[in-house]
C-alpha cells in the first residue's frame, strides 16, 4: 500500500495554491483548483459527480476521460497521489487545508483570512459556480464566528494585542456593527491607550453618519465620555455565569386575571368560541393555557413568524402536531391522498394532482376535518397561538371546520382558544372575528397590564424583596407588562442589586431593548447561534442552525446549553416571540443577508416549502436565486386553488426576473400570470 502523502498544503482562502512539503508552488489551474477545493470541503465524491460538477456540457464517457487526464497532470506535478485514486476520490489524511483552521479552538493562532478560491472563474461550470459561491458564503460566517470566539478568549486572558487584531478583522468585515465599535473602544482603553479608544468612537461616529445619516447609540456614547473621563474600570468585566432562576421564565401562579377568568368560565359555559387578545408581553399564552389546562387535555399550536408568506403552512403544522400527538391514528387511503397536498411525508412516490375547482378544494377540506376528528378524542381543548402568523388559507381552512362542526360535540373537534397579538390580525380575519363576537357565537377577552396591586403580587412570587420604591420603580418602567416585568427582573438578577430604585435608573426603556441587553451579554457564538435561529425564524432545530452557520454540532449544542441556562431558548424554541424579536433587532445589515441566504440553501436541501426558501433569498438580496424559487411558490400556491396568492407570488417572481434582465425568466413568469388571471376572471 503505497504511504499518505504528509507535510502537503493546500491553501484555499486567497489564491488558491498547492504547496509541497519543502515549500515549493504546484500550479493550481481553475479546474485543478475546483476539484481540489471540492474534495477538500464536501469530502469523498464520486467520480461521476466530479466530472458532470467540471464538464457540464460533455457527454459523461469524455467528461470521466478528461477528469481521468486532469488527475494524471496532478499526480505528475506533485510526484505523488493526493486523491487516493479510487472511486469515490478523496483528499488523503496528509494534505493540509487552510480553511479547516477556521473549526480551531477559540485559542489558536493565525486564523486564516481571504476569499476561497479568490480570483478562479467557474462560470463555464455553473453548478461548480453556484456551490463555491455558497461555500464563499459559508467560510464567511464561520470566519465572523471563530473571530469573535478567539476575541472573546483572548481578551478573557488579558492578550489584548491580538484581541485587537480580530476586532480590527471583523470590523472590516462589518464595519456598520456598533457592538464591535465599542468593544474595539474598550479594547484600547485596557491596554493603556485612551487616545486610540477615542479615535476609535470619532471613527465609529463619522462612519455611521456617513453611511446611515444616524448617531451612536446611547451606549457607545457612554463608553465613549467614561473612557474620555478616565471612569471606566480598567478591569474586563466578567461574564456572569449565574443561571436565572426558574420562577422568571415562568412564574409560579397565575397573577391579576380574575375578572378575565371569570369571562373564560361563562363563554365556556356557553359552548362559545373564544378570542384572547393583547399586546406583546401581556401573558396571553399562559392565561390560555392554565385555564385549558383546567378543563382537562390540552393540543397547543403554536403560529409562528413567517408563517403568513405559505399558503396552508399553518394547516400542514397543526395537521404534524395533531399526528404526533395521536399515534394510533390510521388514516384512511383517500384522506392521506388529501392531505399530501401539504404533507410531501404523506405522498407514496406520487404527487396528487393539482386542485381545478371548488369540488377539489371541499375534498381536501373534508379529509382536512377528518383528520381533526380522528385525533382529537381525548383532548377537552385546543389552544391555536399566534394566530396573526397563520396565512390566509389556513384561516379559510379553520373557518370552513368552525361552521361545520359543532365545538365539543362528541363528533365534533375539540373547543378552540385562539390567541393573536392586538393589531395584528389581517383586515379580513380581524372582520370575521369582528362579526363572530358581535354575532354572539364567540367571546373576545382583552387583557391589560396588571395593575398596582397585582404588580406587588407578581413580585413577591419572583421573590423580589419587598421594597415599595423598588416596586414602583419596576411599575413605572415596565408599565405593568409582565413579560417586560420578567425580563426587568432577569437584568436585576444579573446585576445582583435588588437593593433600591437606583438600580434601574439608566435601564432599557423597552421589553425588547431590555432583551437586547441580555442577548448582548452571550458568548459569541451563542449570540450567533439565537440569530441565526431568529433568522430560519420557525421550526428550526439545532443541525438545521448547525448547517446554517457552517459550524460544527458539539459547538452549536455548547452554545444552545448556553442560551438555554439564560433563558433564551426553551428545548428548541425561544423562549417568548420578543426575544425572537430582539434577536433579529441587534442583527447588523450584513450578518442578516449572510443567514438568509445560508438558511434558503439550508431549507431547499431539506425540501422546505418553496415559498418559504424564496423570502429568505429575497431577505438576502439575492434576486436572482429569490427568482425560481417564487415561480415554484406560485405554482404550489396555484396547486392547491389560493390563486390570490399564486398571483401575488408570480408578480413577485417577474420582478425579480426583471431586475437581474432574465428575459426567459419574466416570459414564465407573464405567462403564469395570464393563466391565473384568465382562472380568477371566469372563477
Amino acid at each position: 500500500m503505497p504511504e499518505r502523502p504528509s507535510g502537503w498544503r493546500l491553501a484555499l482562502l486567497g489564491p488558491p495554491r498547492l504547496m509541497t512539503p519543502n515549500g515549493a508552488v504546484v500550479p493550481c489551474e481553475r479546474k485543478t483548483a475546483g476539484l481540489l477545493s471540492y474534495l477538500a470541503l464536501e469530502g469523498p465524491t464520486p467520480r461521476a459527480r466530479l466530472a458532470a460538477l467540471l464538464w457540464p456540457d460533455t457527454p459523461m464517457a469524455v467528461a470521466r476521460n478528461n477528469l481521468l487526464h486532469l488527475l494524471r497532470r496532478l499526480r505528475d506535478a506533485c510526484g505523488e497521489d493526493l486523491t487516493g485514486g479510487g472511486d469515490p476520490l478523496r483528499l488523503m489524511d496528509g494534505v493540509q487545508v487552510d480553511a479547516n483552521a477556521l473549526n480551531a479552538p477559540p485559542g489558536a493562532r493565525d486564523l486564516p483570512d481571504g476569499t476561497l478560491l479568490d480570483g478562479v472563474d467557474l462560470d463555464a461550470c455553473p453548478d461548480l459556480a453556484e456551490w463555491l459561491f455558497a461555500q464563499r458564503e459559508l467560510i464567511a460566517t464561520r470566519r465572523v464566528t471563530a473571530y469573535h470566539a478567539s476575541l472573546r478568549w483572548r481578551a478573557d486572558r488579558g492578550d489584548l494585542s491580538e484581541a485587537l487584531i480580530l476586532a480590527e478583522r471583523l470590523l472590516r468585515l462589518d464595519p456598520l456593527d456598533e457592538e464591535l465599535h465599542r468593544t474595539l473602544m474598550r479594547l484600547h482603553y485596557l491596554n493603556g491607550d485612551r487616545p486610540a479608544a477615542l479615535r476609535a468612537y470619532h471613527r465609529c461616529k463619522d462612519l455611521l453618519a456617513r453611511e446611515l445619516c444616524a448617531d451612536p447609540a446611547p451606549d457607545t456614547v457612554q463608553l465613549a465620555r467614561s473612557i474620555d473621563e478616565g471612569t471606566l474600570s480598567v478591569h474586563a468585566p466578567e461574564p456572569s455565569t449565574k443561571r436565572l432562576p426558574l420562577s422568571v421564565l415562568r412564574p409560579p401562579t397565575l397573577i391579576g386575571r380574575e375578572a378575565a377568568w371569570a369571562q373564560l368560565e361563562a363563554a365556556w359555559a356557553a359552548g362559545k368560541m373564544i378570542y384572547i387578545t393583547g399586546d406583546p408581553g401581556v401573558g396571553k399564552t399562559r392565561f390560555a393555557q392554565d385555564f385549558a389546562r383546567s378543563k382537562g387535555r390540552t393540543l397547543y399550536l403554536p403560529g409562528h413568524p413567517g408563517m403568513e408568506a405559505v399558503p396552508f403552512s399553518g394547516a400542514a403544522h397543526n395537521a404534524r402536531a395533531r399526528l404526533a400527538a395521536a399515534p394510533q391514528v390510521q388514516l384512511p387511503d383517500d384522506v392521506r391522498r388529501q392531505l399530501s397536498r401539504v404533507l410531501p411525508e404523506l405522498r407514496d412516490g406520487q404527487d396528487p394532482p393539482p386542485m381545478v375547482g371548488d369540488a377539489d378544494r371541499l375534498q381536501f377540506f373534508g379529509a382536512h376535518m377528518d383528520m381533526v376528528r380522528r385525533t382529537s378524542a381525548g383532548f377537552a381543548a385546543v389552544i391555536a397561538d399566534d394566530t396573526q402568523y397563520y396565512d390566509q388559507a389556513t384561516v379559510d381552512l379553520g373557518t370552513y371546520m368552525l361552521s361545520r362542526a359543532p365545538l365539543g360535540a362528541r363528533d365534533g373537534i375539540p373547543r378552540h382558544l385562539s390567541v393573536y397579538r392586538r393589531g395584528e390580525l389581517t383586515p379580513e380575519v380581524l372582520a370575521t372575528v369582528d362579526h363572530l363576537v358581535q354575532t354572539g357565537v364567540a367571546v373576545r377577552i382583552e387583557l391589560g397590564p396588571l395593575d398596582e396591586r397585582a404588580m406587588s403580587a407578581l413580585l413577591r412570587d419572583l421573590d423580589v424583596p419587598d421594597i415599595p420604591e423598588v416596586h414602583r420603580a419596576l411599575l413605572d418602567l415596565t408599565g405593568g407588562n409582565p413579560q417586560f416585568v420578567l425580563e426587568t427582573v432577569k437584568h436585576l438578577h444579573e446585576r445582583g442589586d435588588f437593593g433600591a430604585a437606583p438600580t434601574l435608573r439608566g435601564a432599557p426603556a423597552t421589553v425588547t431593548a431590555m432583551i437586547g441587553r441580555r442577548l448582548a451579554r452571550l458568548s459569541p457564538l451563542a449570540l450567533q447561534v439565537a440569530r441565526a435561529a431568529a433568522v430560519l425564524r420557525s421550526d428550526f432545530s439545532i443541525e438545521l442552525v448547525t448547517e446554517v452557520l457552517g459550524a460544527t454540532l458539539l459547538d452549536t449544542a455548547g452554545a444552545w446549553e448556553e442560551l438555554e441556562d439564560a433563558q433564551v431558548m426553551t428545548g428548541e424554541h425561544f423562549a417568548h416571540d420578543l426575544v425572537l424579536e430582539a434577536a433579529l433587532a441587534g442583527l447588523p445589515d450584513t450578518t442578516h443577508r449572510l443567514l438568509h441566504r445560508g438558511s434558503a440553501r439550508v431549507l431547499a436541501r431539506t425540501g422546505a416549502e418553496a415559498a418559504r426558501v424564496a423570502r429568505h433569498w429575497l431577505s438576502g438580496g439575492d434576486l436572482k436565486q429569490a427568482a425560481p424559487w417564487l415561480l415554484r411558490a406560485g405554482e404550489a400556491a396555484e396547486g392547491t386553488l389560493r390563486l390570490p396568492e399564486a398571483l401575488q407570488l408570480y408578480e413577485d417572481a417577474r420582478r425579480a426576473y426583471a431586475n437581474t434582465d432574465d428575459a426567459s425568466g419574466m416570459k414564465a413568469a407573464s405567462r403564469a400570470i395570464a393563466q391565473v388571471q384568465a382562472r380568477l376572471s371566469g372563477a
